[in-house]
């Protein structure tokens, strides 16, 4: 038996399993890498442990130091799971609210538990009639006040370090290196689609770096929820604008990186309804307790395999598990 060190060593290394229910006799093979398996229950134990490991070969993270960032779901009990278990101290900001099913409580917890310190950030503190604000506009304000927070203390105190995940280029490097390549292992031939959350950017374009080396005809689908439209707030530029009106610092974000390289093919937009009835559907006929962004992504991957030749195989990620939003049930919602 090969002894492990620590419980960091069993990040990575996911299964990959065909679906063969969800894909209603489609004559596509769709596949997915259970990153819910990571022992932190998340994709987002990859990245953060990527870029800490960075952080620290840099100099940037020094012993006894404290991590920050700004999260809505897994990157805050990840940055607690991965930055506590080597020693640190972290700090996460998050959104009081966003939409009216959102609620954070269950991610709240995993965080702490972990042993870090999490501020829920009201709108109305900052700004006056937060209220009013809609859509995109809305969003980039939440999102540039958490960074600036984290900024700031980066700015003030040499002890902090600023994940910063939106922006990082070792959250990309986490699936270029690692995801991207293990699912090249596993599959072991042919891949005809990749099709993953836009979130951050850092999944979605590391593993089709990784991919397309190997398949550059490969179509690449980036999934978008309905009520988090990320990559709209930083392709229009309103996150800027929002960062430069609170006294934020300039920073280019990873979604430019994935837009100015071209590498979708698609984007694909995904009702919270379709994406909870899909994790349902996960649940029950193939056994994967998993959330929301999960069953987009699925959702999304069977859209593109209606596009596709008969045996055709894509690949797509279940991306955590369902008991970390037991606080929206039986309204979980579908935020990135």
């Amino acid at each position: 038996m090969t002894e492990k060190i620590s419980i960091l060593d069993h990040i990575g290394n996911t299964p990959l399993l065909k679906l063969n229910h969800v894909t209603d006799s489609l004559g596509v093979d769709i596949y997915v890498k259970c990153e819910f398996t990571n022992p932190g229950g998340s994709i987002k134990d990859r990245m953060a442990l990527c870029m800490i490991q960075e952080a620290e070969k840099r100099g940037d993270l020094k012993p006894g130091g404290t991590i920050v960032d700004q999260s809505t779901g897994n990157t805050g009990p990840a940055l607690s799971f991965v930055g506590n278990t080597m020693g640190y101290k972290v700090q996460i900001f998050l959104p009081a609210q966003l939409k009216s099913a959102y609620d954070s409580t269950d991610r709240v917890r995993i965080a702490r538990l972990y042993g870090a310190t999490v501020t829920p950030i009201d709108l109305n503190e900052f700004i006056e009639n937060a209220d009013e604000l809609q859509g995109i506009e809305r969003a980039a304000t939440f999102v540039a006040i958490r960074m600036k927070q984290a900024y700031d203390l980066q700015q003030n105190d040499s002890s902090y370090w600023w994940a910063n995940q939106l922006c990082n280029v070792d959250n990309t490097k986490a699936h270029r290196e690692f995801t991207g390549r293990e699912i090249l292992q596993q599959m072991d031939g042919q891949i005809d689609g990749w099709v993953a959350s836009v979130g951050t950017g850092g999944t979605l374009l590391g593993v089709a770096q990784t991919l397309k080396e190997r398949y550059p005809d490969m179509k690449v689908a980036g999934v978008v929820p309905t009520d988090d439209p990320r990559i709209e707030w930083v392709r229009s530029r309103a996150v800027h604008n929002a960062l430069e009106k609170f006294g934020g610092p300039k920073l280019r974000f990873l979604i430019e990186d994935l837009l100015e390289d071209k590498v979708m093919d698609d984007e694909i937009t995904i009702e919270n309804a379709d994406a909870k009835n899909m994790a349902d559907r996960l649940c029950r006929e193939e056994g994967l307790f998993c959330g929301m962004s999960s069953g987009a992504n699925v959702c999304a991957a069977i859209q593109m395999a209606r596009t596709m030749d008969k045996g055709s195989k894509i690949v797509t990620v279940v991306v955590d598990r369902r008991d970390r939003y037991f606080a929206e049930y039986p309204n979980e919602h579908y935020v990135v």
